[in-house]
């Protein structure tokens, strides 16, 4: 999707400030949210047996369950038939491995799925990141919970250009 200029700056001006290099750089700084430019990315996808789908089916019922008057009705939840995760070396040459919490990447799968069909889905989406994000520019959004303040998690997956943002880091 075309942000067009100002959205793309404006993208830029949020999340390079955000920047390090490693995920324990960013805990030394006392954060809980960072970005990371990796320097080599690759998308997995493995088939979920029925009983996870089903799982995460009931998960999703028995939250929305929990709505307040003041909410808005939670729409059907499809859990994507695969887990998809992402395999990432940080700036410090440490590979890592996370389940993608992007909901973005989920949403893109069910969409190219319908007009292309799974296999060419997943096909189109390992070409998305691994290629056109890496060679233009990528950023991962990574955050901890206040119940698990070490264990980083995949938030997203941003497409970023290169900036001039000077962290004292060399990227």
């Amino acid at each position: 999707k075309n942000l067009g200029p100002s959205r793309a700056a404006d993208k830029q001006a949020i999340l390079e400030p955000l920047i390090t290099p490693t995920v324990e750089d960013a805990a030394a700084l006392g954060r809980s949210l960072t970005a990371i430019r990796p320097t080599s990315l690759r998308f997995i996808h493995r088939r979920k047996r029925q009983q996870i789908i089903d799982a995460e089916k009931a998960a999703y019922i028995g939250a929305a369950k929990q709505v307040n008057m003041l909410d808005r009705e939670v729409e059907a939840f499809e859990p994507t038939p695969y887990a998809l995760s992402f395999a990432f070396t940080d700036q410090a040459g440490r590979l890592h491995t996370h389940q993608c919490g992007d909901w973005e990447t989920h949403a893109t799968f069910f969409r190219w799925s319908k007009t292309y069909g799974e296999a060419d889905a997943l096909r189109r989406l390992k070409e998305k990141y691994e290629e056109e994000y890496m060679k233009k520019g990528v950023a991962l959004v990574l955050g901890t919970l206040a119940k698990r303040p070490r264990q980083w998690t995949l938030l997203g997956v941003v497409r970023l250009d290169q900036g001039s943002y000077q962290t004292g880091f060399q990227f």
